[in-house]
């Protein structure tokens, strides 16, 4: 019996760096690509799990696109449960995110899901690009979106019904707030910009929009607090 093994890939996470507004002129264009080995496949379709500790994130590097070369091998625990949104890259080319979903524990003789809460945060600017800190998010995130300026990320917690604010200056990045999604599971956000969501619900395959206003101007990367839209 062979074994299909699982690769998450987010192949638009390098478009991010070429926003006009920003000045780019020293990132690199990388793309960010989570391989998940917990969860495989046999010849038939059906899951197989295994315990952690194969996984892998890697950076590549696209500066030359036919030529695309790997400059790091992450071992950090990353999931392709749920939607395929989970990494991310903010528009300067400075950090990445990378949401883990979910572990894989032992229960008896069996290995069963279990969700994470974690978010890693991955310095692009070290030679290699290392991992900078861990932020605790809420129950399984299944989806994240760093806003056009950069300072601001949002994850939907699938698990949790709700979605993480998170404030991003550098390598430091912070939960600023949590905002409650009841009846529906949040799988995925999408940042238009720095004041306005739209979160997909996971039952009714509904969206929800929410406004972010921010208390503090907006260059001094304040707390944001979010509120439900008319």
């Amino acid at each position: 019996m062979s074994v299909h093994r699982a690769v998450g890939l987010w192949l638009g996470a390098a478009i991010l760096l070429f926003s006009s507004s920003l000045n780019l002129a020293n990132a690199k264009p990388f793309m960010i690509v989570g391989i998940d080995e917990k969860l495989l496949w046999d010849d038939d379709g059906k899951p197989v799990l295994s315990a952690p500790g194969k996984d892998q994130v890697l950076l590549v590097d696209l500066a030359n696109p036919e030529s695309p070369k790997i400059v790091a091998s992450l071992p950090l625990k990353n999931s392709i449960v749920g939607p395929p949104v989970n990494l991310d890259i903010d528009p300067t080319g400075a950090v990445a995110l990378v949401a883990d979903s979910v572990d894989v524990v032992k229960e008896g003789d069996a290995l069963k899901q279990v969700p994470d809460n974690k978010i890693y945060v991955i310095d692009l600017k070290a030679n290699p690009p290392k991992l900078a800190a861990t932020v605790t998010a809420g129950k399984q995130p299944s989806g994240l979106s760093i806003s056009p300026s950069g300072k601001m990320a949002l994850v939907a917690n699938r698990g949790g019904n709700s979605i993480s604010v998170l404030s991003i200056n550098g390598t430091d990045v912070k939960v600023t707030d949590t905002v409650a999604m009841p009846e529906r599971r949040a799988c995925g956000v999408y940042t238009r910009h720095d004041t306005r969501t739209r979160a997909a619900r996971f039952r009714a395959h509904g969206l929800s929009a929410r406004d972010i206003a921010r208390e503090k101007h907006p260059q001094h990367n304040g707390d944001v607090h979010p509120r439900e839209a008319p």
